[in-house]
């Protein structure tokens, strides 16, 4: 056995909490190096998506909508956002319809990026999911029913 690896009985008294953290940083070490190339992060495209997402159903998306609406943390989305707006891929501009709020808009530079990125993160995923096989189904299933949990202890 490698130096790295433990065995399953080294593990368990830690429970599935150290074995998500693991994986989670397996997957972020993965999508930080395919998408690096590209100038992005895994966080930045997933905002960057969700905005696309949001403003084909809603014409004025507020930072607050977008992080309500992907369950993230509103001063990581505002700080996230900052940079992005900084690379030309997001604007802020004056709501139409209260000039007091601000909305946000994926610029064609923003667009363009993430089409770039979001075949090449679809392709990690498979690859990165792969040795699930069949139970990939089940396993998103899972983690859907922790996610809505999550989102719903938030807001409590």
């Amino acid at each position: 056995m490698a130096d790295a690896e433990l065995a399953a009985e080294d593990i368990a008294p830690l429970g599935p909490g150290f074995m998500l953290w693991q994986v989670t940083n397996a997957w972020q070490r993965k999508s930080r190096a395919i998408l690096a190339s590209l100038g992005l992060t895994y966080v930045q495209v997933v905002l960057l998506s969700g905005l696309k997402h949001l403003a084909e159903t809603d014409e004025a998306v507020s930072q607050a909508s977008l992080a309500h609406h992907l369950g993230a943390d509103a001063m990581m989305t505002s700080q996230v956002l900052r940079t992005l707006e900084t690379a030309g891929l997001v604007r802020r501009e004056r709501n139409p319809k209260d000039q007091r709020a601000m909305i946000l808009v994926l610029t064609a530079e923003g667009a363009d990026r993430l089409a770039s990125a979001l075949p090449v993160l679809a392709e990690a995923e498979t690859e990165f999911f792969d040795p699930l096989g069949r139970r990939e189904q089940k396993f998103l299933k899972s983690l859907r029913k922790l996610w809505r949990r999550g989102i719903r202890e938030k807001k409590a």
